[in-house]
Order: structure tokens, then sequence, then C-alpha cells
């Protein structure tokens, strides 16, 4: 039998006995809909399957074709039978519909890590809307191929789970490195140049992410900053999707996506990263708050904290224009990598805030300074991820965001039902 690889480009397979694929006895149409299964033996591809009526037929073919059609698959399809590939070592994290795992492909013994997404909770809604934002956010990754931003593998459909298997990425999130670890500016720096690099990419594929926060941003290896990369998109949209729905998380939101229908660009991803990088520099959030409520409310009316004291002017005017309340006035990722912020010349280690809670910048006009608060690590994070009615009436998840943080209990002892193979 004969495999017809070139066809994958008008997204179906032919298969036919023959080199005449005019009259191909099967046809099999690469969408999500159609599972295709494997067949493996002493680390080889030997067969390829797919339901026929009713049946699941079975092609065998050279082992090497068969390799080849598997990535050239890969994301274009859901496989069926993750046993087939993958074997689970251990449960990495766990959400309220999620859990995340390390495992090993079986063909070439690298690591990985499995996102598995319960069934139950993604059809839980009767309008699909979980379903096609999962459908969505594979649809955006399989096209993004960046450095500074998680690659996306496979995905697999089993009986009661989706997988998504990205690159496995050795170390903590910036969130709790922060936390065990006083940053450098030059860290900094590193890190803000980095994320930098990542909205530059995802404004030139006209993607907006929606999420940024220190949670989402996880080091690739361990200890090192400046292999920083962005995970989860899960809120990721297009900038040509027609509809605008606050989300993200409170603290991290940008102004503009709390006024209704407004047509928000990538710039929001900016300010994003500029309560990042506030919170980097002067380890205190942008936005402070006794509670989740609190803080989307201060986050809603731009009240912001100012606590940045002894930094440079390079530093102050790049958070300036990074946060700014307009986004026309907002500056873009491509600017801010030319900023004087990043000139070799600026090489220092000064300008790292002091906590100084009666030190006002006038780097917020119209702002005025709140009263401190500790911490807010303690307040259980609320991921936003729409809004429906008016803006009074928007729908807050608490802990539903179905893709947790790599670094999650990472110590957690694995049951028998925490294993990938269902």
């Amino acid at each position: 039998m004969r495999i017809a690889l070139e066809c994958l480009r008008q997204d179906n397979i032919h298969l036919k006995e023959t080199v005449n694929f005019e009259d191909s006895k099967y046809l099999l149409e690469l969408n999500f809909e159609n599972l295709i299964y494997l067949r493996t033996e002493h680390s080889l591809i030997v067969a390829f399957g797919i339901k026929y009526n009713k049946a699941l037929k079975w092609f065998h073919a050279n082992s090497s074709d068969l390799q080849h059609l598997y990535k050239q698959l890969s994301g274009k399809v859901f496989f069926g039978n993750i046993s087939s590939i993958y074997e689970s070592k251990e449960i990495l994290g766990s959400g309220a519909s999620s859990k995340v795992y390390r495992v090993c492909n079986k063909l070439t013994h690298r690591e990985f890590a499995s996102k598995c997404i319960r069934k139950d909770y993604i059809y839980r809604r009767e309008d699909k809307e979980r379903y096609n934002r999962m459908i969505q956010e594979i649809e955006l990754m399989r096209k993004l191929d960046h450095e500074t931003i998680v690659k996306m593998i496979d995905i697999f459909e089993g009986e009661k789970s989706f997988y998504i298997i990205l690159e496995l990425l050795q170390g903590e999130s910036l969130h709790s490195f922060s936390k065990k670890h006083s940053l450098t500016l030059t860290q900094i720096r590193q890190i803000i140049n980095r994320c930098l690099q990542a909205l530059c990419y995802l404004d030139i594929n006209n993607i907006i992410h929606r999420d940024l926060k220190l949670e989402n941003l996880v080091l690739n290896e361990q200890g090192k900053v400046e292999s920083v990369k962005v995970i989860d998109f899960g809120l990721a949209i297009y900038t040509s999707c027609p509809y605008r729905q606050l989300c993200g998380t409170p603290g991290y939101i940008a102004p503009e996506m709390f006024i209704e229908k407004y047509p928000y660009t990538t710039k929001v991803d900016i300010f994003s990263l500029g309560a990042i990088f506030f919170k980097l520099l002067c380890r205190k959030p942008l936005f402070s708050g006794n509670t989740s409520d609190e803080i989307l409310e201060n986050n809603k009316k731009f009240l912001c904290n100012n606590y940045l004291k002894n930094c440079s002017d390079e530093t102050i005017d790049l958070i300036k224009q990074m946060l700014q309340r307009d986004p026309n006035k907002r500056i873009s990722a491509s600017q801010a990598l030319q900023h004087p912020f990043f000139g070799e010349k600026f090489t220092g280690e000064q300008g790292i805030a002091e906590e100084s809670p009666h030190e006002i910048v006038r780097m917020f006009p119209l702002t005025k300074p709140m009263q401190v608060i500790n911490s807010n690590d303690n307040i259980p994070d609320i991921k936003i991820q729409a809004i429906r009615g008016s803006q009074q009436s928007f729908e807050q998840s608490l802990g539903s965001n179905y893709f947790p943080s790599f670094d999650d209990d990472i110590n957690r002892i694995r049951k028998q039902s925490d294993h990938i193979i269902e």
C-alpha cells in the first residue's frame, strides 16, 4: 500500500494500493473529529489505523514512511492511543480539571510534559465553549515556533481525557523563582527582553496572549532566567477575532479590557508585561488588595501602587511607557526592545527599587497611592475567562483554569488514578 503524503497539503489523506489516487478507496479528512491510531513494535511505528465502517482498519507501510507521516500529522489531528507513543513517569501538577505529567516518548526516549484535560470538564457546557477554546489553543500553538514560547508537540484523545504534549521545561515558574531569589537588574533586564521578543513574535503572527503573569513564565533551564519561556495559551486569540471579552488574571489586566466591546489589541500584553516588570523591580504588585475582588476592582479603577525608588531614568521611562493607561500611547514590543534600558552602556546593577510605601514616583498621573499590604501571594488566583452581559456581571471562574503551572506541587505522590493511560 502507498501512503499519499503529498496529499497532506489538501487536508486529507488518500490511501490505495496503486499509484492512481483518483480512485482512492480510502479518504481521510484531516480534522479534529477523525482519530488516527498508531501501532508500535520495538520503538518503531509499524502501522496506523482509522475507523472505517465502525471498525478499526490498520494500514502497514515502511517504518520510516510511517514516522514521516506521524510527524506530518502531529498537531493536525488527534491520535487515539497515547500509550502507544508515551509512557507516564510522574505527576508534575494538578488543577481543578486537569493534571500535568512528565512523560517519555517510547520512540525517541525524550521526555515531555503532558497536559491531561478531563472531558467531563470540556463538555460540561452545552454550547461547546470550552471545547472550542481548547481547539483554538491547539490551532494557535501548532503555528508557534519560537525559542521564547513553549512548543506543542502532539495531541491525543482518550476515552476520558484530551492530552496536549508540550516540550518539558526543566525549571520552575518565575512566580516561584522570584519568591526564593532576589533578582538583579541584569536578570530582570534579561527576563523583560526575552518576554518582549515573545510578544514581538506573537504580534507578527497577530496573536494576543491575554494572560501574561509570573505564573505563565517558566524557566526552560533550572535557575537560568535568561531561558524563560511563555506558556499557557488557553485564553489566546487572533487579533482578527471579533469578540473582545474581559479575561486574564486580576492585577495584570490592561485598562482598555474593562471597556465593554473595546477593540483592544496586542498592546494588552504589553501592559501585563509592564505589571510583571513592576513586581520584579520592587517585589510588590502593581495593584493591591486583600481579596481577588479588591485586586480586580483596583485594577479596573487603575489605582496603582507607587513603590519605585532609586530606579534609573531609563528604567522609569520604559515601565511608564509600558503601563500607559491609553493603549494608543503605550509602547509596542518592537519599540520597547530598542529602548535605552537594554542599551550596552546601561549595564550597572543599581536600580532595584527599595521597599518604601512613602516614596511616590510621578509615573502614574491622576492616580493615588494605596495603602500597602504585605503580599498578594496568599490570595487564590482567579482567571477571568469570559464576560457576559454588563461589566458588573462578568463571570469569575475560581480554579477553572485547566492548565496549571508546571511547578505546582511537584512532589505529590502519584496515585493509581493519576496514570496517564486510560
